[in-house]
């Protein structure tokens, strides 16, 4: 009998501390279950890539980019009117990464090594923000990039949004922090909430980060998570599909949650996911 092996990766990164759970799970209905025993990676991260601001520092422009970073190959979200431009931003960036790996750490994750002083990152006019691994993190991220094929982009999908938006907006409430939900709910339990995921799934979270290349970055770099949690993610070469929702949190101001599919299959009556202003 043939069965089809799920998993679900989750992975969280705090301003304060960052830690991971990519305990593999095995399910047959397409539903997720909460991981047993997980392991959670735990160490400063500081706001690794923080912007007291909250503004976004700005992209390249998907229409200047090289072959392999063509506007049409990067920008998925043409027809996802639902997003906001933080969250279109947040997946054209990771689509970036993702087009031209060796491409993105020579232009955008080098330059940042000098910032980088005895375990202290201090962009220009900010706080200096103590880190667990100081540039050895960084520099592990810049050769992993380096030698990595181009994956494929990622397209939104409106209930994956749908299931990110929902526990973005319940800890704006609670001011709480990691996967499970208010309700108990699991980050598996809110994406079958609009559909039907296979194959694999996963949830990301950022806080404190207020601008796309900010979050995806102190991603990729995984400052004091020894399994890379949050970079598997992105570089999950599986994943075809995601739903990002970027807000307010009570303590660390903003938060990002990314949610990811492997396949995904919506729900016939979730009606249109709408814009959040």
């Amino acid at each position: 009998m043939h069965t089809t092996r799920l998993a679900l990766l989750i992975a969280l990164a705090l301003p304060v501390y960052c830690e991971s759970n990519n305990n593999p799970l095995s399910n047959h209905s397409g539903s997720a279950r909460a991981p047993v025993n997980g392991a959670e990676d735990s160490g400063p991260l500081a706001q690794i890539m923080g912007d007291r601001t909250g503004s976004y520092t700005g992209q390249t422009p998907p229409d200047s980019m090289s072959p392999k970073r063509k506007k049409d190959t990067i920008d998925t979200t043409a027809n996802a009117e639902y997003l906001t431009e933080i969250e279109r931003q947040v997946i054209i960036e990771i689509n970036i990464v993702r087009a031209d790996p060796a491409e993105y750490a020579h232009r955008y994750l080098a330059p940042l090594r000098s910032y980088y002083r005895n375990g202290l990152l201090r962009f220009p006019g900010e706080f200096a923000i103590s880190t667990n691994e100081g540039i050895r993190a960084l520099d592990e991220c810049i050769k992993e990039l380096h030698v990595l094929r181009p994956l494929s982009p990622l397209s939104p999908k409106r209930g994956l949004t749908l299931a990110a938006r929902d526990h973005v907006r319940d800890q704006a409430r609670t001011g709480a922090t990691g996967h499970t939900g208010s309700d108990r709910s699991t980050p598996g339990a809110r994406i079958s909430r609009y559909g039907k995921w296979e194959i694999s799934a996963g949830e990301n979270i950022d806080y404190g980060n207020g601008n796309a290349r900010r979050i995806v970055a102190a991603q990729l770099i995984d400052d004091g998570v020894p399994s890379r949690g949050h970079r598997r993610s992105l570089l999950n070469g599986a994943f075809q599909f995601v739903g990002v929702s970027v807000g307010p949190h009570r303590f660390y101001r903003h938060m990002c949650v990314m949610d990811f599919a492997a396949s995904y299959r919506e729900a016939d009556r979730i009606g249109p996911a709408k814009r959040v202003q």
